[in-house]
């Protein structure tokens, strides 16, 4: 769980504000960290049925031939997350031209309840370009160690970047007028 304490510190020291100038990227990982691949998890589809997994996501980026992979973590009660989604859906085409795949994660919202909620929100500010699933307890965040077990409350969007074998390249929690094209320059 190395990677676990890396995103907890880094997140810890990236966290808070959003909007213009830099974003906050991460600094290439320590040697001793590199090549640690992102733990086991599942994450379930709108129709609350169909889930990703890890062993799915590794076939989808191989079939895809994907060069990265970035989760991006939000809410519909994430602000900051709008402007994110825009700039996300503004450059759609660009994104998967570099072979970046964005694959867009609701956290604490309960997918029964919230889900028509949740997918309007996606649709009005990041079109359908992008895939949807639901992290409905905070799991997966908890389980890349974002968050930290006990946390009931959480600053987002929280953007996770990985490379096509899912190994963990990055996770910033801020975005500026260098957002989206981080996704795909080197970090």
């Amino acid at each position: 769980m190395r990677i676990t304490t890396l995103l907890a510190i880094t997140l810890t020291v990236s966290i808070l504000s959003f909007g213009a100038g830099q974003s906050k990227k991460l600094s290439p990982l320590p040697k001793e960290l590199q090549g640690d691949i992102v733990p086991n998890f599942f994450i379930l589809a709108p129709d609350n049925e169909n889930r990703l997994s890890k062993k799915g996501l590794a076939g989808e980026v191989k079939k895809l031939g994907a060069k990265r992979v970035v989760f991006s973590f939000f809410a519909t009660w994430c602000v900051n997350c709008t402007a994110e989604f825009t700039r996300l859906k503004e450059n759609a085409a660009k994104l998967k031209e570099k072979g970046v795949y964005v694959y867009l994660i609701d956290v604490g919202e309960n997918i029964i309840q919230e889900g028509k909620k949740v997918s309007d929100f996606v649709g009005q500010y990041a079109g359908n370009h992008f895939p949807l699933y639901f992290d409905q307890n905070a799991n997966l965040l908890r389980d890349f160690g974002i968050i930290d077990r006990d946390a009931a409350r959480f600053e987002l969007p929280v953007i996770l970047i990985m490379d096509a074998d899912l190994r963990a390249l990055g996770a910033f929690t801020e975005t500026g007028d260098d957002f989206p094209q981080i996704l795909w320059e080197d970090l």
